[in-house]
């Protein structure tokens, strides 16, 4: 299998939501004397690329070309972002920035390697009309200059992916013929019509479809993407089950489960990054959807075994 993993000057454009990921590691010693909290006392911090900025650095990392779209604050976390995407070597000249927006920016507290607290600092709201026309500008002036073998929407529900904005983007795709992939959140679930490969998690599907999916039972999970093929008439599904795998159900109404492998202690943020990454690589390289499965659960598995957000290496999948 190794050998045929070859996803060189394969060109993938990533539009989304951007978030710095900023992580304090310590330990916890005590009590604090002013309330009944831990005090953890830090040893060391990092800053990590996450959301869309971490599906294009699983790309990279991968041998791949990802070229990554987004909008951001004009900001000292934004400046961070920039910092990381030029050290990683990751094409980010289509980044605007916008002194209106903050950027997305979450600070989460270890105690060795349990996390303690999360807190978020970011504007979630949709962009300003102003913005969202220069996005779209960006986005066809890009599309007219390089040709992508696929794109990816990675919707966090930051605001970047607009309605608009996202109607405007598969009009064009489907235009130029160009695939596209989609890990989609509750705002905008049914707006990504006709998707070649849509990669929703089990509970995001249940919540849209307002329905209680057995993630062991293959006809409640065909059941749930019959439904959803009624409402946003998709190509094919990729439906991550958590600790249970893998569901497919593709263009031709084939379906199957690929089972996970448990692992006694998961960290599971960025999984899904990883997930759609993974997939469209293989689906641009038109690898059997089996295929696709196994490499996506094995590469989720691999990062979920990781403190905190980090992206899956060609070596890791490899191995």
């Amino acid at each position: 299998m190794s050998e045929k993993l070859d996803f060189n000057n394969v060109k993938v454009l990533v539009i989304g939501d951007i978030i710095l990921d900023h992580y304090m590691f310590g330990q916890i010693h005590r009590i604090s004397p002013e309330a009944p909290v831990p005090i953890v006392d830090i040893e060391y911090e990092e800053n990590r690329l996450g959301g869309a900025a971490n599906v294009a650095l699983n790309l990279s990392e991968l041998g791949a070309k990802p070229t990554l779209m987004s909008v951001i604050g004009d900001d000292k976390s934004g400046r961070t972002i920039f910092e990381l995407l030029k050290k990683n070597q990751i094409h980010h000249d289509y980044i605007i920035t916008s002194k209106s927006r903050t950027t997305s920016h979450k600070t989460r507290i270890y105690d060795d390697e349990r996390q303690v607290v999360r807190f978020d600092q970011e504007d979630d709201s949709d962009l300003s009309h102003e913005l969202e026309s220069q996005l779209i500008s960006t986005f066809d002036e890009l599309i007219r200059e390089t040709k992508f073998h696929a794109i990816i929407l990675q919707d966090y529900n930051k605001g970047v992916l607009t309605k608009k904005f996202i109607k405007h983007v598969l009009l064009q795709t489907t235009k130029r013929n160009i695939p596209v992939a989609v890990d989609p959140k509750e705002y905008n679930f049914f707006e990504y019509q006709q998707i070649d490969l849509f990669k929703p998690n089990i509970k995001e599907l249940g919540e849209a479809l307002q329905m209680k999916i057995d993630p062991k039972s293959i006809s409640s999970l065909r059941k749930a993407a019959e439904e959803l093929k009624k409402k946003n008439r998709f190509d094919n599904l990729l439906l991550t089950l958590g600790a249970n795998g893998v569901f497919v159900y593709t263009k031709d109404g084939t379906s199957f489960v690929v089972p996970a492998r448990a692992i006694k202690t998961a960290d599971v943020s960025g999984a899904g990054d990883t997930v759609i990454s993974i997939a469209t690589l293989c689906f641009v390289k038109d690898f059997p959807f089996k295929k696709m499965a196994q490499l996506s659960n094995a590469a989720a598995g691999k990062v979920c075994r990781k403190v905190g957000i980090a992206p899956i290496t060609l070596k890791e999948l490899k191995s």
